[in-house]
Order: structure tokens, then C-alpha cells, then sequence
């Protein structure tokens, strides 16, 4: 799986620091417009914040595939991790790969989805639910149009690549 590569201190300290820091950052995001909800109506806020959580089962025909990425300044490179998993939650396969030079968090999350929308078509699967660890590029792909930026111009391609070879009503991107 770790294809023999062996990562020094240094760079798995950098890697801890790099996912600490946006895990402080969504958490900092979503609990601010919870906490002025719940000074308006504590009960409202509260029920529609379990329900957004709450875990749902993969009926039997879907296959989940979760996207993140990982970043190395100390190497200049971008890791992409993709796994698929079938409804029981098993394994079925993964895909790891590098690109240089390191990159934005959010350029690296968008061409992390992109290289996942272009395996799941290399292996042929549908009804496939891809699950991103940002914000922002759930929020683009489902949304967004218009951001003229390198983020943006991978997002598009990815949204076209979709449309292209996905059908929308069996896929999600959340």
C-alpha cells in the first residue's frame, strides 16, 4: 500500500501539522454560525444540527469513494489518496499519487477529486457517492460556478468531466 516509501519525521510532523490546522479551521467555520443560532433558538439550531450529521447506510448498489489529499513542503509534492468502499463499509480498492510542485489546500482538494472522478471512470463503476474533506470544493461542484481562478478552472473541468461520463442522478459529491 505504501508502495516502499518511508517518509522522514520531518515530513509526517509537517503532514500532522498541515491536517491539525484544517481540522481547527472547519471546526472554526461550522461553530460560528451554530453558536448564533443557538442564542435565536437553541432547540431549532440543535435538532437541524443532528440531522445534518447524523451517518446514513450506502444502499446496496452504491460504492463510496472518499478523496483527500496531503501536502509537503520539505518534498514539493501533493499526495492524493482515493479509496472505494461497497454499502458493508469493506474495502474494494485504493489509489495513492503524487504531483509536483506542492500546491494550495484547495487547488490540491480539487485535483484530488478530478484524478478520483477520472479512476471510477477508468474502472467503469456507477452509482458512485464521492466524499471530499472541503467545504469549498463540495460547495463548488454542487453550486458554484463562475470563480475565475486556477481553483475554479479545475473545478470546472472536473463538473464537465462529470457531466461527461457521470450520471447525476447515481453520483454525489458531498
Amino acid at each position: 500500500m505504501w508502495q516502499q516509501v518511508t517518509d522522514s519525521m520531518v515530513t509526517v510532523l509537517e503532514r500532522a501539522k498541515h491536517l491539525l490546522e484544517g481540522w481547527r479551521n472547519a471546526n472554526r467555520k461550522q461553530s460560528l454560525p451554530h453558536q448564533e443560532n443557538m442564542s435565536s433558538n437553541p432547540s431549532t439550531s440543535h435538532q437541524g444540527r443532528d440531522t445534518e450529521l447524523r451517518w446514513k447506510k450506502l444502499t446496496n448498489d452504491i460504492f463510496k469513494c472518499n478523496v483527500d489529499a496531503s501536502f509537503s513542503r520539505i518534498l514539493n509534492k501533493v499526495g492524493l489518496g482515493m479509496c472505494i468502499r461497497d454499502s458493508d463499509g469493506n474495502h474494494v480498492k485504493s489509489k495513492t499519487m503524487w504531483l509536483t510542485p506542492v500546491c494550495s489546500v484547495d487547488i490540491g482538494k480539487a485535483l484530488g477529486l478530478y484524478h478520483a472522478f477520472r479512476w471510477i471512470h477508468e474502472l467503469q463503476l456507477i452509482n458512485v457517492d464521492f466524499e471530499v474533506d472541503s467545504k469549498r470544493v463540495a460547495d463548488h461542484f454542487n453550486k458554484g460556478r463562475g470563480d475565475v481562478t486556477e481553483f475554479g478552472s479545475i473545478m470546472d473541468d472536473s463538473i464537465q468531466f462529470f457531466n461527461s461520463f457521470f450520471n447525476k442522478l447515481s453520483c454525489r459529491v458531498y
